[in-house]
């Protein structure tokens, strides 16, 4: 008896491990089905959040149907290159991990602003989308110069004040939204046909 409780003593519990373990380490390759399948989840997960700035700001501006089909195959070309530098990481450049790059809603608003003021004044689509692509370029510079230094701006980028900026970059997103959930721009020239139909049947109804 003394003997079967010591022996219970000195036993140390099991440590149970999981049925089923999906995960993977930085170096390791998954199964080629296991890889496809994750590919396709990541796919649908970016494409979205690719597209959607690109079709917002041309909705926005109203500009053509080509052009808008322009913009949204250099988004998904853009994001698929910068994609790769990231994970691939030559040298300083990229972090080796699985980060997709994509477009950003935060410049969404002021290239809406910039593009209305630029048609306002006359400009037609070429020289609009030419000073767009321009001035994406030289911030695009100014951003990657900005982020080497970005640490020793943390004292000032409290919390408070990048919650703050994320809340007026969704308020500034509201009229877009709105135009979208009621059909673009385009609903607003079927309306009156609609409703010019609607009202010569009820017309006919009555007769």
């Amino acid at each position: 008896m003394s003997v079967n409780t010591a022996e219970s003593e000195n036993a140390q519990p099991v440590a149970h491990k999981p049925a089923s373990e999906l995960i993977y380490r930085l170096e390791d390759r998954p199964p080629l089905p296991q890889t496809l399948f994750a590919a396709f989840q990541h796919l649908l997960a970016m494409f979205v959040a690719v597209i959607t700035p690109a079709l917002l700001i041309c909705q926005a501006l109203g500009l053509p149907a080509q052009d808008t089909q322009h913009i949204i195959s250099m988004s998904l070309f853009a994001s698929g290159v910068a994609s790769i530098i990231q994970i691939k990481a030559w040298g300083p450049v990229g972090s080796g991990l699985l980060s997709i790059q994509g477009t950003s809603f935060n410049f969404v608003a002021p290239l809406i602003m910039g593009g209305t003021a630029l048609k306002t004044g006359g400009a037609d689509v070429p020289t609009m989308m030419a000073a767009l692509f321009g001035t994406l370029m030289l911030a695009s510079c100014t951003e990657m110069v900005l982020s080497r230094i970005l640490h020793l701006a943390r004292r000032i980028i409290t919390p408070l004040v990048s919650g703050v900026v994320v809340m007026i970059i969704g308020l500034s997103l509201i009229q877009v939204g709105l135009t979208s959930i009621g059909g673009g721009y385009a609903a607003m020239l079927t309306t009156p046909l609609v409703r010019r139909k609607i009202c010569c049947w009820r017309v006919s109804c009555w007769r």
